[in-house]
């Protein structure tokens, strides 16, 4: 009778370790990077959504304030407002109803690649931030023993190496970047997907074109690298992509990453 007790109260040990284990890991988990500058960081304004597009979807969040939180206005981008991150989440859910999807944003408006993405000189100011908020979210996952991986990085930058005369070497840069983060996120060919920056960018200096076309070279050259068009994408102003450009560069980003991944099974 002794025995059997013991074997009892076993059991009940190893169904509730069973149970605890279980209800902190996570059979699939996909991480998403974000970075740039302002049309990353969203001009689109949350009120201009439909009532449905408001709407946080379910099992994607996103790094901020050092804890993941739902999808809202100010979380990702400034109050009331959002970036390519809505869209994009939306539709890494539905194309993978069974993943949970986390977002590691960092964006600034008017940050060039010179001076404050580099890893050159010891690294620029947002480079280190994006890096420690995406080694804290990371850290935080494994803590919760979340079986995840980071599936690619998502980028819209240049306009101010386009403004500031730096197009030449923008290229050259950008591909040390490229490199550099599949480095430190350890996996090689990780997806890195941009949108090219617009023709509005060429003037005061003329820049603009040599920055597309160091974009698109990358993306002819490097195994998943990818560069889509944004000139016809809706704007607030000469710049910025307003609310309902916001989505559609949300959904081009996610557009190229399925192509990709499709592409990979093949």
């Amino acid at each position: 009778m002794k025995n059997r007790g013991l074997a009892r109260h076993s059991l009940v040990t190893l169904l509730l370790l069973f149970v605890f284990t279980a209800g902190n890991i996570s059979a699939k988990a996909r991480v998403f990077l974000l970075g740039g500058q302002s049309n990353m960081a969203g001009a689109g304004l949350f009120a201009e959504l439909k009532k449905s597009e408001q709407v946080p979807p379910e099992g994607v969040l996103i790094w901020h304030k050092n804890q993941w939180q739902k999808l809202g206005p100010g979380i990702s981008a400034n109050t009331g407002r959002f970036g390519p991150e809505l869209a994009f989440g939306r539709a890494m859910r539905k194309a993978f109803p069974d993943d949970d999807i986390y977002l590691i944003k960092r964006a600034s408006g008017g940050t060039s690649m010179h001076k404050h993405w580099t890893f050159g000189n010891g690294g620029g100011p947002l480079l280190k931030r994006f890096l420690a908020d995406a080694r804290a979210a990371l850290k935080d996952l494994d803590r919760k023993k979340v079986d995840y991986q980071v599936d690619a990085m998502l980028w819209m930058q240049g306009e101010s190496d386009a403004d500031q005369g730096k197009g030449a070497e923008y290229e050259a840069s950008l591909k040390e970047f490229i490199k550099e983060i599949r480095r430190e996120f350890k996996r090689r060919d990780l997806p890195f997907i941009m949108g090219r920056i617009i023709t509005t960018f060429d003037k005061p200096k003329g820049n603009g074109p040599l920055v597309r076309a160091a974009q698109e070279s990358l993306a002819k050259k490097l195994k998943n690298v990818a560069c889509f068009d944004t000139d016809d994408f809706p704007r607030i102003n000469k710049g910025h992509y307003n609310h309902e450009g916001q989505l559609i560069l949300g959904k081009t980003f996610a557009k190229h990453f399925l192509k990709m991944v499709a592409d990979e099974k093949k």
